[in-house]
């Protein structure tokens, strides 16, 4: 079985594991791995390669990203015009009214995604990125309280604990299977769960998210294409 193989095979295992989870967060919980498998299978197809070098480990899935896409920093143009993908989504069984599940239909715009498919799309195109790099993210679960977006960090304890001891499980794995020697961490988040799960060399850049306005200028400079290029290449591309 190839990389990308045991990967959708592990993915999907984690999804079904994680559906029999029961939460005493009161909020919306949605699990695009059941409603936009499709998409997200796709991407790994696309995405996990022999030959990688440097792993990009996010969080969890956004609102107006991975949410409504089924794709890890999903923002639907860069999905669509980037990656390429455009497969069908459905509806999870209960959905924010606030926040609801538009699939590939939605009219917003992830800022985090937007940023960080610019910056891969300057080393290359969609190919040449994959071909050295792999991106994935540690929980496949999106939750959102009222308007709000609730980071996995923000979870009542025992909520945590649960999902940790599921994810934490299958993170292994999936580092195992990858065998890329170095993984960058965006965000602090991110950064705790490859320590926990035993990575070897750890990067870390800081999330490209409008929550943590300190970390654009990293992104809007240029500096994350050429600290990525410095990981890849050694020195920055002229």
């Amino acid at each position: 079985m190839d990389k990308a193989s045991a990967i959708i095979h592990l993915s999907s295992s984690l999804s079904r594991e994680l559906s029999h989870l029961r939460f005493s967060f009161e909020g919306v919980v949605c699990n695009p791995l059941e409603y936009a498998w499709d998409n997200y299978r796709r991407f790994l197809e696309l995405s996990v390669r022999d030959g990688q070098k440097i792993f990009f480990a996010g969080m969890n899935p956004g609102p107006y990203g991975m949410m409504q896409t089924g794709v890890p920093f999903g923002e639907i143009d860069a999905v669509k015009e980037y990656l390429g993908i455009t497969g069908s989504v459905g509806k999870p069984e209960r959905e924010s009214p606030f926040k609801p599940v538009e699939g590939m239909n939605t009219r917003h715009h992830e800022v985090s995604g937007k940023k960080f498919w610019a910056m891969a799309a300057a080393i290359g195109d969609r190919d040449t990125f994959f071909s050295y790099a792999a991106v994935l993210s540690y929980c496949p679960l999106c939750f959102i309280e009222g308007r709000r977006n609730v980071t996995p960090e923000e979870l009542p304890r025992e909520d945590r604990e649960a999902l940790y001891s599921v994810c934490d499980r299958y993170f292994r794995e999936i580092l195992d299977i990858l065998s890329i020697p170095t993984s960058v961490a965006l965000g602090h988040f991110a950064e705790k769960c490859l320590v926990r799960a035993g990575a070897g060399k750890i990067i870390y850049f800081p999330h490209p998210s409008p929550r943590n306005p300190a970390s654009m200028k990293f992104w809007d400079t240029g500096e994350a294409k050429r600290r990525t290029e410095e990981l890849i290449f050694g020195e920055v591309k002229p």
